[in-house]
């Protein structure tokens, strides 16, 4: 299994809470993997709750503190 295999396995196995926790904390920050790791956790929320992603991509600004919201309310 690649490197990137074995990342979006355990992307794929990790809670939803522990998920939304990874996006909040790779907001603000200026590694330069931070952009492809978000785009991972994107993948898989859009996965896990395609209504609530698109909610909040549907908002004029989407702020990454909201996702949480838009999938606790929104869900699936």
């Amino acid at each position: 299994m690649t490197t990137l295999e074995r990342a979006k396995y355990v992307i794929k196995i990790t809670s939803t809470d522990n998920l939304l926790d990874m996006w909040e904390m790779t907001t603000g920050k200026r590694d330069p993997n931070i952009p492809m790791v978000r785009g991972w956790l994107m993948d898989e929320f859009e996965k896990r709750f395609p209504r609530a992603f698109e909610a909040w991509l549907s908002e004029d600004a989407p702020e990454d503190k909201d996702l949480r919201k838009y999938v606790k309310e929104v869900g699936a």
